[in-house]
């Protein structure tokens, strides 16, 4: 048997590594998405709380999506992303286990307890 050969059946016979921390929550599929594209700081604020206090009910240990856009179109500095991450880590906390941005930005992954 070639020396190729036998490093390929190592490979396949050693098992997949499984993932954890930020990576394992980033590969989940969210239950819910929450887009807070186009609302302001006080409606962002009610709206958010209303989906993580929602989900942390009727789907807990499940991670759901926050969109709020890069800030991009706004005039001045983005808000809302700034907005929910002082959320997550202030108001919200009690109901989070843990989240993390989005890859790429302009959102968050969140597993709701």
């Amino acid at each position: 048997m070639s020396k190729r050969r036998k490093r390929l059946e190592q490979d396949a016979s050693t098992p997949p590594s499984s993932l954890t921390g930020t990576a394992q929550l980033l590969s989940e599929m969210a239950v819910a998405t929450l887009d807070l594209h186009g609302f302001t700081t006080a409606q962002g604020r009610l709206r958010l709380q209303d989906f993580i206090t929602t989900h942390s009910r009727i789907s807990a240990g499940s991670v759901v999506h926050v969109i709020t856009g890069k800030g991009t179109g706004s005039e001045g500095p983005a808000v809302l992303l700034e907005l929910v991450r002082d959320m997550l880590n202030d108001e919200a906390a009690d109901q989070v286990d843990e989240y993390s941005g989005m890859l790429g930005g302009g959102g968050w992954v969140i597993r709701v307890k």
